[in-house]
């Protein structure tokens, strides 16, 4: 299941469209019954999660908090019970994201999809600390 939560007005997304691209998402990694949040917020509330979880005292444009640690890039433990279907939760803060492509020339709605993956791959134990991990997210997309 997608726990969507839009605590954010500076863009109109609809829920439907948000969690068809995340389930599509998903499926193409493997985790199609296994739930995720998401939340899509202001720069107040992301800075905030980033001051406490990152000691960044600045906004972002995306947070990922995994529910469980990858075994390795890609693979989590095997769920002992369904509630341990859990990927974990994403942040995105939409002001930043629309500035970012204002600033880039970049379509909001091409731009969202590719964060939601690079969520994803965060949640899966991904780190981009090396190119293979950079790899993964053109082709989840």
């Amino acid at each position: 299941m997608i726990l969507l939560k839009n605590t954010q007005s500076i863009l109109k997304l609809p829920a439907r469209t948000v969690k068809t691209q995340i389930q599509l998402l998903l499926t193409a990694a493997g985790y199609r019954d296994w739930d995720i949040g998401v939340c899509l917020m202001s720069n107040k509330a992301i800075q905030q999660l980033n001051s406490e979880y990152r000691g960044k005292d600045k906004p972002t444009d995306i947070l990922s908090f995994p529910f469980a640690e990858a075994v390795r890039p890609g693979v989590l433990p095997v769920p002992r019970s369904e509630d341990d279907k859990n990927l974990g939760d994403i942040f995105i803060s939409i002001r930043y994201v629309k500035k970012w492509c204002i600033d880039n020339n970049v379509d909001m709605q091409e731009r969202l999809p590719v964060l939601y993956a690079h969520g994803i791959c965060h949640l899966l134990g991904y780190d981009h600390q090396d190119d293979k991990d950079y790899a993964v997210e053109p082709y989840i997309l």
